[in-house]
């Protein structure tokens, strides 16, 4: 018999990136290993990629209201309010579908899809796609942050939790003083990718690509301010920016004025651009773990980074891939000429990117080493 498996990802409906994919990723595979899997989520771009996918989903309840910082702390008992709603929601929802297994990977379903799986005596585990850090601040301070103390007594009803890098895991374990209950859950699985590496003929055009949500901490102002520079020196390139995001039209109105940027929104399969690009930009201010990085490695792209994060356990600087420090314009446009004037360069970098992904990164793999041995509780 199939053993059954609960995946639980909620979201803004802007955010649609390697998180949001990643249930219907890790489905896909675990079909393959005798589970029977179904996609939980508010979200309707997430419903429909994992529609796409043939993946079973449920239309979940989630909250936009997710910042309870501040003033809002007041209205902490209407938060607790949501979550007895969502608890008993979640628990009608595990009793139908008897689950063996509850996969949870966003805040709220941490405390309430926690408690409703422990209630039925069912295997609980976290993916922090680079929210614990956030969630769990201030909680030394006893009257600030009671959603984040939630979240930190569901952490402690949790079977295993992973995160996914290991500059994430030093930030979280920091925000909880390194407490030895949860630490012990604590372990670093890598996000990665299926390979769908084609060997793609390169736009006549000389790209920079880059894909991920249209917003500030991203580093799109910085790259649309490098890439002009660039095309006035050097004319023959363009900047595909793929994806979308709430300052779409401030950053649209930043690009006006210069040749060959181009906004492609959201791509249902972004790495047809990626592909036939010359180079991967990813100058974001700060990053748990990028899938959209290791889709470039898998498809073979000389890449530069913004060294935050995760991103340089992904790349290894001027052999991999350049690494950049974030927010630097200068920086990023003398990365960006290099690579442009530099043939050799870009096809060493390119060649040990994709070494990496296959070496690391391939989510086959990732899933059969990492995520079934946590499932069963042998990590």
């Amino acid at each position: 018999m199939k053993k059954k498996i609960v995946l639980i990802r909620n979201a803004h409906p802007f955010d649609f990136g390697g998180a949001e994919r990643f249930p219907t990723f890790l489905a896909s595979e675990l079909l393959l290993h005798g589970f029977d899997p179904v996609v939980i989520s508010r979200s309707t771009s997430l419903r429909k990629f994992a529609h796409e996918s043939n993946i079973k989903t449920i239309r979940g309840w989630w909250w936009r209201q997710q910042n309870w910082s501040g003033i809002r702390a007041l209205l902490f008992p209407i938060y607790v309010l949501w979550q007895i709603i969502l608890y008993l929601y979640y628990l009608i929802l595990f009793i139908r579908l008897q689950p063996h297994i509850v996969h949870i990977q966003s805040k709220d379903d941490f405390i309430a899809g926690t408690f409703a799986a422990k209630t039925l005596r069912r295997n609980v585990v976290w993916t922090d796609h680079a929210d614990l850090k956030h969630v769990w601040k201030n909680l030394k301070v006893w009257y600030k942050n009671p959603v984040g103390k939630f979240v930190r007594i569901a952490a402690n009803m949790a079977d295993n939790i992973s995160v996914v890098s290991k500059s994430e895991k030093k930030l979280v374990l920091g925000c909880i003083n390194y407490e030895v209950a949860i630490s012990k859950k604590i372990h670093v699985i890598y996000n990665g990718a299926f390979d769908q590496y084609t060997p793609t003929e390169k736009n006549k055009t000389f790209t920079y690509v880059s894909t991920g949500r249209l917003v500030t901490d991203k580093g799109i102002r910085e790259l649309i301010e490098a890439f002009t520079k660039i095309q006035q020196e050097f004319p023959d390139t363009q900047l595909q920016l793929i994806g979308d995001g709430p300052e779409r039209k401030k950053f649209e109105s930043l690009a006006k004025s210069t040749r060959n940027i181009y906004f492609l929104g959201h791509k249902k399969n972004p790495l047809t651009y990626l592909a036939s690009a010359q180079v991967f930009a990813l100058p974001t201010y700060h990053e748990g773990f990028s899938i959209a990085l290791v889709e470039a490695c898998m498809e073979e792209l000389a890449i530069i980074a913004t060294n935050v994060g995760g991103n340089p356990e992904i790349i290894e600087d001027k052999k991999s891939g350049l690494l950049i420090p974030a927010k630097s314009v200068d920086e990023l446009y003398e990365a960006m000429k290099l690579l442009y004037r530099d043939k050799v360069l870009r096809e060493t970098l390119s060649q040990n990117a994709r070494k990496k992904y296959i070496t690391s990164y391939d989510f086959k793999n990732i899933i059969k080493n990492d995520f079934l041995p946590l499932y069963e509780g042998k990590l």
